[in-house]
């Protein structure tokens, strides 16, 4: 990390620029997506439904922007990081979640098995990323933040829907998934301002 090149510098701003816009403007999209469908409900859905339907444009807009920007950025973070082999898996974790999230709104809801297999990236690959990062790096503010953001995003997709049948409580898969995609949206901000504010010593 401390010998990237100055010529570099610029590709980090970007993928910085890309990570907060990428994840901000896709959870601020997808929200909109919400308030404006009249059918969507907390209680009942998950949000890949919005992809088929009167918000299909917002909402695969957002996954496809979203997964385009990201990409851009895990470009960038990969030259931010240590060049060792769990941060860059946990670049390419990222990087393949990104292709993922762009698929989505391609693969559509209507297409069940292959929307249910790339909507799997950005849910378990990006936070699995973040922990891969997370005990890789040598700067204990990433690795902290990180593995914190990664193992809330993953018990959020993976625990918080067991907890919410066995209560039965009357809640939708999008709860899980906003709150995912919520700790991703911190985690992507977080670095993406890093990424900017780095400078050459």
């Amino acid at each position: 990390m401390a010998g990237i090149a100055l010529k570099n510098v610029k590709l980090l701003r970007f993928g910085g620029f890309c990570g907060i816009l990428g994840s901000t403007l896709s959870i601020t999209l997808v929200l909109i997506a919400t308030v404006l469908s009249p059918w969507f409900s907390w209680e009942n859905n998950a949000l890949s439904e919005m992809g088929v339907g009167e918000m299909s444009l917002l909402f695969n807009g957002a996954m496809l922007i979203g997964g385009i920007l990201i990409f851009f950025f895990a470009l960038g973070l990969r030259e931010y990081l240590d060049g060792n082999r769990l941060t860059q898996v946990g670049v390419n974790l990222i990087i393949i979640a990104s292709v993922f999230l762009a698929l989505i709104g391609v693969f559509t809801f209507d297409m069940m098995m292959l929307h249910g297999i790339v909507s799997l990236g950005p849910l378990l690959l990006a936070p699995l990323g973040f922990v891969f990062i997370g005990f890789g790096t040598e700067e204990s503010t990433i690795r902290k933040f990180g593995i914190v953001c990664g193992v809330a995003a993953l018990f959020s997709i993976l625990v918080l829907p067991m907890i919410i049948l066995f209560l039965q409580f009357k809640v939708g898969f999008a709860v899980p998934e906003i709150i995912n995609t919520f700790i991703t949206t911190v985690w992507l901000f977080g670095m993406g301002i890093k990424l900017i504010k780095h400078k050459n010593w």
